[in-house]
């Protein structure tokens, strides 16, 4: 009798999931998408499911989950050639957990991890050519903290230095972690 009760209790598990439905995918060139005050909106009402896009070839070039019109899940880009280009993940339109990315060439481009949009623990930035080009810490407030380092292209040090309590020790030679320029250059 226990095993039928196991068995009822198995397979009534497995109906119950085999019926959920997957997200329903669309294509972001429908012109009923529209962003207003960073949520998207489809015919109207807050867009829930995959919003993808298509490279002209129409190979997959990118792919959003939403919720509510707010990113919710994993945001992954491609190449055309159909390399990872990187995949991120967001809560309720934040950035968080692990984002990672590569060049077209397979090298890795940054490695990074956020919590509720705040930059935090270990960055790593590299060249195109695989060199690393930054290594930097933050701390829980999203501020730059302990070791933060910079090279050039041929491996040269460009910087070096500890940040302690919002100051600076250490080889100066560069601006701070992230200017504008490089978080426009690295999707911060």
């Amino acid at each position: 009798m226990k095993f039928h009760h196991w068995l009822v209790l198995f397979l009534s598990h497995i109906l119950l999931f085999a019926c959920e439905k997957s997200p329903q995918h669309y294509r972001w060139d429908d012109k009923a998408f529209v962003y207003q005050q960073d949520v998207l909106f489809y015919q109207g009402k807050p867009f829930s499911g995959v919003l993808d896009t298509f490279f002209p070839s129409h190979q997959k070039s990118s792919e959003r989950v939403y919720d509510n019109g707010k990113l919710e899940g994993w945001a992954t880009q491609w190449y055309e050639n159909g390399n990872l280009s990187e995949k991120r993940f967001y809560r309720n339109n934040q950035k968080f957990g692990h984002h990672i990315a590569f060049w077209q060439n397979g090298h890795k481009r940054f490695d990074y991890h956020f919590v509720e949009d705040i930059p935090v623990g270990e960055h790593k930035q590299w060249y195109q050519g695989g060199q690393l080009f930054s290594l930097c810490h933050y701390n829980a407030q999203g501020q730059p903290a302990g070791r933060q380092s910079f090279w050039y292209e041929n491996g040269k040090l460009k910087a070096n230095f500890e940040v302690v309590e919002g100051r600076r020790f250490g080889l100066l030679g560069a601006k701070g972690c992230m200017g504008e320029n490089e978080k426009q250059q690295t999707g911060l």
